[in-house]
């Protein structure tokens, strides 16, 4: 029976998930240049508080570009109570895709705890932006820089966020001298006719009774000719209360992918994210509809719903993410029923992980039944294998694929269905 597998629908049904840009945020790997993200750790102080923050140096979306560009300068400071870790990110010259360059940049992060004030802070600086998307001419933006904070003192939960921008000039085709632009003001975007609009980059901040979240991007270009945004400076910092037994970091996906290359990923489709303190004790759900990707395949709907409680002594979650169908090569490969689900409980200086209730429902191929053999894996020879339940142990919990798609065809690509991970580590 495995021979009825080797069909060229499914081949070209599998191929195209990975070159499929419409309805999926496909991603460019990050071409840039640089050192490495820097992990600076000196005296650190363990807070009441989980603090989180990230920033990147520019992000291209939509339009004629044919992959959405990976996040330049990318860094994160995930879930943590302590204060006083620094991370950094430089990068130098990035070409980006058709559009123009990116000059230095430094992504910085940090968590504070100073006379009785804790802060998380997140800070990119970009020197020189330069785009020429059209043969109109070329724009230059100098020395951009957007920080935000989210921090708590005596009076509660704060947030603040600012927006500097050196210099916008743009320099018309023909050899003409470039011309100085006005800086934009919030909510009144510069905009160049048949070339591209500026706009200070919105924020977003919000200070509630348990929580602070600040937001910011330093500036966004919406180029007229490709219809490409391409936002500049971001940066965002989290600082959360609640905090007694475990730090939760963990997340629900609903499709992912790569080529083995690693230079082109499908990202992270119907995506959930456990906050750092969990749900209190609330079960959060997300939906989407189904979608015909390119009528080789169809996604049926997909599901997340997570979970996250502690007291003084425990800590216990789950993540979850099920999708109803998938059909492949117009019928040549259907699934139903896929759902991946990580719990994990900490308590007493115990760590218990549970993959139970991921499942996987009929598979037919060519309008036959199939079954996965003893191995739990079932090859398509020169096509794919199709592998369910694949759990894998982390340092502080587990990580669920509920069905992975490797294709055989030399590329290494791999598609993940229902990807469920959930890490509950003991505060510092």
């Amino acid at each position: 029976m495995v021979n009825t597998w080797r069909s060229p629908a499914l081949l070209t049904a599998a191929v195209a998930v990975l070159g499929l840009t419409a309805g999926l945020g496909v991603s460019t790997a990050n071409a840039a240049t640089g050192s490495a993200p820097q992990r600076v750790k000196p005296r650190t102080v363990a807070t009441a508080f989980a603090l989180q923050s990230a920033g990147y140096a520019t992000k291209i979306k939509g339009g004629q570009v044919p992959a959405q560009s990976g996040t330049t300068a990318w860094d994160v400071i995930g879930c943590t109570n302590e204060a006083g870790t620094t991370n950094t990110n430089d990068v130098t010259d990035v070409q980006l895709p058709g559009l123009g360059t990116v000059g230095a940049g430094t992504t910085k992060l940090w968590t504070t705890s100073k006379k009785g004030t804790v802060s998380s802070w997140a800070r990119h600086s970009v020197g020189d932006i330069v785009l020429s998307d059209s043969p109109l001419g070329t724009l230059s933006i100098k020395a951009v820089t957007t920080t935000a904070r989210a921090y708590h003192n005596a009076s509660g939960f704060h947030t603040s966020t600012n927006t500097d921008v050196g210099k916008l000039s743009f320099a018309a085709a023909g050899g003409l001298p470039p011309v100085d632009l006005p800086i934009p003001a919030p909510g009144q975007p510069v905009d160049i006719p048949g070339f591209a609009t500026i706009t200070i980059g919105h924020s977003n901040t919000h200070d509630r009774a348990t929580q602070a979240n600040a937001y910011a991007n330093g500036l966004k270009v919406e180029l007229t000719a490709s219809g490409t945004s391409v936002h500049i400076a971001h940066a965002e910092a989290n600082l959360y209360e609640g905090i007694k037994t475990g730090i939760f970091k963990g997340s629900s996906t609903g499709l992912t992918g790569d080529v083995g290359s690693g230079t082109l990923n499908l990202g992270k489709n119907l995506l959930s994210r456990m906050p750092c303190q969990g749900t209190d004790g609330k079960v959060v759900s997300k939906s989407a509809a189904g979608v015909d990707l390119g009528g080789q395949v169809v996604v049926g709907a997909a599901k997340n719903t997570q979970f996250g409680k502690q007291t003084a002594r425990k800590a216990t979650g789950y993540e979850r993410s099920q999708i109803a169908s998938v059909d492949l090569g117009g019928g040549a490969l259907h699934i139903d029923g896929i759902v991946a689900k990580a719990k994990v409980t900490r308590a007493n200086g115990k760590l218990v992980r549970s993959s139970d209730g991921t499942t996987l429902g009929a598979i037919t191929a060519n309008g036959e039944p199939q079954q996965i053999p003893d191995t739990g894996v079932l090859e398509i020879p020169g096509v794919a294998s199709i592998q369910p339940g694949v759990v894998k142990k982390t340092a502080h919990g587990l990580r669920v694929v509920g069905l992975r798609i490797t294709l055989l065809d030399g590329t290494g690509a791999t598609i993940d269905l229902a990807t469920a991970k959930l890490d509950i580590a003991r505060p510092s």
